[in-house]
């Protein structure tokens, strides 16, 4: 009896390399499978985004809960009453730029990760910023506290606000969204079409 010329896991045209594949040849069938459905590119971009995120819900949730937890009662009466050269500073007013301006960088975050079409960091960000108004709002004890009463439940609508303006199509990251609070900010947890 004769050989049989065909061999298995032949390496002829054809025939499907097996895997591992080297990063370099992954990529390509990425971007082969990208070219081909743009639901799919949509996915890889999304997965990879995740993948690349270093962002984490509780690293900001800690930060926005320090920056307003650090806020001082003394200081906010300090900067009011009579000013040098005449004129007064109501204490609340000034409560209210103090708070402003603690909260400030958040907001500029998510809008730099927005500007970027960094979307998934946007999101994850977001979460940590909506987790650290809560953490707030449910566990500050600090004397400034009583200024900052109304403010968190203010940003966290702000937040939703402009989050709606910048994905008004993206249904599934509005159940994200709804998700999470049901999840980690249950007082604050609505329905998902009420957000929009």
């Amino acid at each position: 009896m004769g050989k049989s010329t065909s061999q298995k896991g032949s390496t002829g045209v054809g025939t499907p390399k097996t895997y591992p594949l080297s990063g370099e040849q992954a990529l390509q069938v990425l971007r082969m499978l990208a070219a081909r459905n743009a639901e799919i590119a949509k996915e890889i971009a999304e997965i990879s985004a995740l993948v690349f995120c270093d962002v984490s819900v509780e690293d900001v949730a800690s930060e926005v809960f320090d920056a307003l937890d650090e806020l001082s009662a003394e200081d906010c009466w300090a900067a009011s009453g009579r000013q040098r050269g005449g004129g007064y500073r109501d204490e609340f007013d000034v409560a209210d730029d103090m708070i402003r301006e603690a909260f400030s960088p958040f907001t500029f975050q998510i809008d730099t990760f927005h500007q970027t079409g960094e979307h998934v960091s946007e999101q994850i960000y977001i979460q940590g910023v909506l987790l650290g108004l809560y953490q707030f709002k449910m566990d500050s004890t600090t004397d400034f506290s009583d200024y900052a009463e109304d403010y968190p439940e203010s940003f966290e609508q702000d937040i939703l606000d402009t989050w709606k303006k910048h994905h008004p199509d993206d249904t599934s990251g509005l159940h994200m969204l709804h998700k999470f609070l049901e999840e980690h900010c249950p007082d604050w947890s609505v329905e998902p079409d009420t957000i929009l």
